[in-house]
């Protein structure tokens, strides 16, 4: 999708990671997350198209990898996406 959409991609190895699960009391939770760095244009990214297509991915990614959240980092604003719910 990355490739088509934008350009390209990079996914970095599996990252060491720690996350506070409020629905289990807060217990922490480490995980090894994977990081997809992507550079794109502000057309691009801008692009209804585009927009609901990376939204698409996302969700499937949450649902298929069993996320409680998928982190999506535009310009210097983060969008934190919890409802995996086909569109």
């Amino acid at each position: 999708m990355f490739g088509r959409v934008f350009g390209g991609a990079t996914a970095y190895p599996k990252a060491l990671g720690i996350w506070r699960d409020d629905e289990r009391g807060g217990a922490l939770v480490k995980d090894e997350p994977v990081i997809v760095h992507c550079y794109t244009t502000p057309v691009d990214i801008e692009d209804a198209r585009n927009l609901a297509e990376l939204g698409d991915f996302c969700r499937r990614m949450g649902r298929e990898a069993r996320q409680g959240e998928v982190g999506l980092v535009v310009g210097d604003e983060y969008f934190a996406i919890r409802d995996f719910a086909e569109v």
